[in-house]
C-alpha cells in the first residue's frame, strides 16, 4: 500500500474511531446498570488506543513518505549542489541533503574574488566559483591588491 493511501487509511481509522468514541459516551452517560457501564467504559478505552494507533500511523507514513521523497528521480546532483527538478535555480545544501534535509542555499554572494553560497539551515559555506584577484604592477613589479 502507498503512503499516501496508508494515510488516508490512518486518518479515516482515527475519524471513524472518534465518532464511535462520541456515541459510546452519549450512550454510557444514560446507562444506570454498573457492569453495562464498566462493559462501555473498556470500549471507550479501546478506543481511544485505536485512536491513539492511527494517529502514530499517520505519523510515521509521513516520516516514510519524507524518506522516499529522497530517493526518487525528483532530484539531481549538479555540483557542487542538488537540485529539484521541478525548481532547478533553487540548489540545495549538498550536506543537509545527505541528511534527507532538503535545506535551500542562500543567494550567491562574492567576497574576495570568490563566489559563495552558504546553507541556510546548518550554514555549511560551499564555494561556486574561485576568481583570484589579479595582481597590480607598480613601480617596483608585481603586487596583490
Amino acid at each position: 500500500m502507498e503512503p499516501v493511501t496508508t494515510i488516508t487509511a490512518a486518518l479515516g481509522l482515527a475519524k471513524t474511531a472518534g465518532e464511535i468514541t462520541n456515541k459510546l459516551n452519549e450512550i454510557y452517560k444514560g446507562l444506570k446498570d454498573r457492569e453495562s457501564k464498566q462493559q462501555v467504559a473498556e470500549l471507550l478505552d479501546e478506543m481511544q488506543e485505536l485512536k491513539r494507533s492511527a494517529y502514530a500511523l499517520e505519523d510515521e507514513n509521513r516520516a516514510l513518505r519524507e524518506q522516499l521523497r529522497f530517493k526518487t528521480d525528483a532530484f539531481e546532483f549538479r555540483t557542487p549542489f542538488w537540485y529539484e527538478k521541478s525548481n532547478p535555480r533553487q540548489p540545495f545544501c549538498a550536506k543537509c541533503f545527505a541528511k534527507n534535509i532538503a535545506a535551500p542555499m542562500s543567494e550567491a554572494r562574492q567576497d574576495s574574488g570568490q563566489t559563495f553560497r552558504r546553507c541556510l539551515v546548518c550554514t555549511n559555506v560551499e564555494v561556486v566559483e574561485y576568481r583570484p584577484v589579479s595582481p597590480v604592477r607598480d613601480r617596483e613589479g608585481w603586487n596583490w591588491p
